[in-house]
């Protein structure tokens, strides 16, 4: 049976934990606001004193919920940089498939590139260009997880160029998520074969300035991930 946030009577403790962070980012609880009183909640949710006060416990450890001693629980008027992460990527993992994570990284790949060819300096492309050539020495020398350690900075240099806080850090949170998968794929040869190729065109795009280009570019650097999904049962 659930309730009204969609609980599910197992784990009680993580579900109310999530459910919680669901009602915040989605707007139920704004920031700044009070929560109902305890009473009310362990009614609306189902749950026991204990189970709610543990829940609560780990929000406000998260820096998502805080207690006014003598007021009430309200949700944080200012969350810290790691409860908005949590709060994103709470939300990314529970409402995304691994097809849905690709497309989104896709998105986000566009944006990034669009935006370095608005921005990129000399310099910019300069570094950008150095870290091919360190990472097509790495492949040239069977060295996987160096070569995962620059293909993951060639994309965080990238968002660096766009000089825009609130992306860069829902970004590099998405791009988290792919960190395993890089190295995964480098060390398949038919995947990292032309992985430096790949970069090679993003960067000619951004020195071009080729906004026409960025689709296909962004596209062709996400093969693998691509052929992987292909391969296995639609999500």
């Amino acid at each position: 049976m659930q309730d009204g946030f969609g609980i599910n009577r197992k784990t009680i403790v993580d579900q109310i934990v999530e459910a919680m962070i669901h009602s915040v980012a989605t707007g139920r609880f704004p920031i700044g606001t009070k929560l109902p009183s305890e009473y009310e909640l362990m009614e609306e949710l189902g749950v026991s004193r204990n189970s709610l006060r543990e829940a609560v416990k780990t929000l406000v450890s998260m820096g998502i919920l805080e207690i006014k001693r003598g007021d009430g629980t309200y949700v944080c008027s200012q969350m810290n940089p790691s409860a908005l992460d949590t709060l994103v990527y709470g939300m990314i993992f529970d409402l995304s498939t691994s097809r849905e994570l690709v497309e989104l990284r896709e998105t986000f790949d566009q944006v990034i590139v669009r935006m370095a060819i608005a921005k990129a300096t000399e310099p910019d492309i300069e570094r950008l260009q150095l870290n091919i050539n360190e990472f097509r020495q790495c492949i040239r020398l069977r060295d996987y997880k160096g070569a995962a350690r620059l293909d993951y900075e060639f994309h965080t240099k990238l968002i660096e160029i766009m000089d825009n806080v609130f992306l860069r850090r829902i970004i590099r949170g998405v791009y988290q998520l792919f960190v395993h998968s890089i190295e995964k794929n480098i060390e398949t040869e038919e995947n990292f074969a032309l992985a430096d190729q790949y970069h090679q065109a993003m960067l000619d795009c951004i020195k071009s300035r080729d906004e026409g280009a960025v689709v296909k570019v962004v596209s062709d650097s996400l093969s693998s991930w691509k052929r992987n999904l292909d391969a296995k049962p639609r999500d």
